[in-house]
């Protein structure tokens, strides 16, 4: 176990309400401990201290990649609240560069179809076999060196992390052994990832962060529905999905020229969608038979039609938990 500590200039009852608000939301679980509150998160567990006129928050995840994330949630939780000015965290050892960052190289570059574009990256990713879904790309100021570590085990990033454009993606596949990784990346004319994979070449050096993201639902019965952005995600849920799931999903892509082909284990059906026929993914959610009882339905699409499909799943009885819809993206 790897462990750090936070050490909060405000009294517990400034910060913990919050917290434990948006642990709530994400139906994460807290808890009494003889020394306060612990939250238990994806990447790790809070344990939160009152120490009177101050907080101490004691962070304990299973490796030094999952303690980096685990930090920058709590770092992300104070700026969302902010009181990231109250924070001092404590020293510690660490290497050169961030715990969740891994390098490799390209090894190489295909269009598969008119809209997608799939890089191969060797390295050591042996952490990405039995993590989450989904890592993001490092894209810095023209010049910039690696992100480095801090002696508090922080991120340092060249320029400031704003110059750093960090695009969230999915493995597509892995190598068993972990030595590389597959991606798609949607071809989006204009779009900052789309330019710099256009400039890539072999043994070309790549950076990127993770894993992350939640593990797979254990539903029996499952929904998915992506558009072109989360059409990784939808593929890698239905290749990952517990034997015995049954389900359907759909998803959207430009042109049938960009299906692909994806084989579904026995019990879910998969279905392409097509802009240029006008198809709508909320159009399919509200299509789907959707039954009663223990089920997950996954919507990543536009942030308008996420919203939609909160509001459709909400029609449905779906509860809290049973439905994830997110926004990859916004329109102009």
């Amino acid at each position: 176990m790897q462990r750090t500590t936070a050490f909060l200039a405000i009294p517990a009852a400034t910060f913990l309400p919050g917290l434990i608000q948006r642990a709530t939301e994400l139906e994460l679980a807290v808890s009494d401990t003889p020394r306060g509150k612990s939250v238990n998160m994806f990447y790790g567990t809070l344990e939160v201290i009152d120490t009177g006129p101050s907080t101490t928050v004691e962070l304990t995840s299973a490796d030094g990649a999952q303690l980096v994330s685990l930090r920058e949630t709590l770092s992300w939780h104070l700026d969302q609240a902010g009181l990231n000015h109250c924070v001092t965290w404590a020293k510690m050892r660490v290497g050169a560069n961030p715990a969740n960052m891994a390098l490799g190289r390209v090894a190489r570059v295909l269009d598969i179809s008119p809209n997608f574009r799939r890089i191969r990256l060797a390295g050591d990713y042996t952490r990405f076999l039995n993590g989450g879904l989904h890592f993001r790309l490092l894209i810095g100021p023209e010049g910039a060196d690696w992100p480095t570590a801090d002696d508090t085990g922080g991120t340092v990033w060249p320029g400031g992390v704003e110059a750093w454009h960090r695009p969230a993606y999915t493995v597509r596949d892995i190598c068993p052994e972990g030595r590389w990784i597959d991606f798609d990346l949607f071809r989006h004319e204009g779009g900052r990832a789309h330019d710099w994979s256009g400039t890539l070449s072999p043994g070309q050096e790549v950076g990127l962060t993770g894993p992350g993201g939640t593990g797979l639902s254990e539903a029996p019965w499952i929904g998915l529905f992506g558009d072109e952005t989360a059409l990784p995600a939808v593929i890698r849920m239905i290749r990952g999905a517990p034997e015995g799931t049954v389900g359907e999903a759909v998803i959207l892509v430009p042109t049938e020229a960009d299906i692909q082909r994806v084989a579904c284990p026995p019990g879910i059906t998969l279905r392409w969608a097509l802009r240029e026929r006008g198809d709508t993914l909320i159009d399919a959610f509200r299509a789907a038979r959707v039954p009663d009882g223990p089920r997950y339905v996954y919507f990543a699409s536009e942030k308008a039609e996420a919203a939609a499909a909160r509001e459709h799943g909400a029609a449905l009885g779906l509860k809290r938990g049973e439905l994830h819809a997110l926004a990859y993206w916004t329109a102009d």
